[in-house]
């Protein structure tokens, strides 16, 4: 799709009309960490009736509402879309179902225009529907949308794997099932790995990616220091630490795997 007006580089909306399909972890994990540097202000709003973030940060503002709240903080993301302070970043996440089409609407009551979409969508067939509704929802009131398509829990991050776990969405020959990606209109198409990293950061740790890849890099770099230290405070401290350090690397690992999205940002 080729962009006429300039894409508000500020405010990023994740929605799809169906619930359960990736928008809190797209959202309250992944664009933090890919938008983030050390000048950004970040802020996510969880727009959702049902739902309240219990995630904790030190680098990224955190607030639940309900939808009858909505009104102000659409507002002042909207005040903060037309600031020359390209630091200000504000991320909506749009609760599933009638959530998402009253935070759309109220959008486009603002006149609000020129905004990044993500669209997550698990391999499930019905959710092609859920995405050609959620994008006909914002062209019907964004004249230039930038839509993101996020293909999420991937068992593989092979792309020919990707299209045989997402039949639903390019088809299979084999049992005759046509490709349904043409009906979509998208400007950019990513992979999110199926991995329980979120699953723990979000409700074990109830810490956000970026506080934890932030940790989780240091950690690695001074890993001999840190091994010193620990083994001076005994074997079972020792111990101990050595698995959270055996899961830093694994949250390390899936940064790198993320880095497609950053790179596409140009972030």
């Amino acid at each position: 799709m080729k962009k006429n007006q300039k894409t508000n580089i500020n405010t990023h909306v994740v929605c799809n009309t169906k619930g359960g399909v990736g928008k809190t972890i797209t959202g309250s994990m992944i664009l933090p960490l890919i938008l983030h540097s050390m000048d950004k202000q970040i802020s996510v709003y969880e727009i959702d009736d049902n739902n309240q973030i219990s995630i904790s940060s030190n680098h990224i503002k955190f607030k639940s509402i309900q939808i009858r709240e909505s009104e102000d903080v659409l507002d002042q993301v909207y005040f903060d879309s037309f600031s020359q302070d390209l630091n200000k970043i504000n991320i909506i996440d749009c609760g599933g179902g009638n959530d998402t089409k009253a935070i759309l609407n109220s959008l486009a009551q603002s006149d609000m225009n020129s905004l990044n979409y993500y669209i997550p969508i698990n391999d499930d067939y019905d959710q092609v529907d859920n995405v050609k509704t959620t994008i006909r929802l914002i062209k019907s009131f964004d004249s230039n949308p930038t839509i993101n398509l996020i293909l999420n829990r991937c068992i593989s991050m092979d792309k020919t794997e990707i299209k045989k776990q997402f039949s639903s969405l390019f088809g299979d020959d084999e049992i005759d099932l046509p490709s349904r990606i043409e009906q979509l209109e998208f400007d950019n198409l990513f992979f999110i790995p199926n991995t329980n990293i979120f699953s723990l950061l979000k409700s074990h740790y109830q810490i956000a990616l970026l506080d934890s890849y932030i940790n989780a890099a240091d950690l690695v770099a001074n890993k001999d220091t840190y091994h010193i230290a620990w083994q001076q405070e005994g074997e079972e401290k020792f111990m101990r630490n050595m698995k959270m350090f055996r899961f830093a690397k694994k949250v390390l690992q899936l940064v790198e795997q993320l880095q497609p999205l950053k790179k596409s940002l140009g972030v």
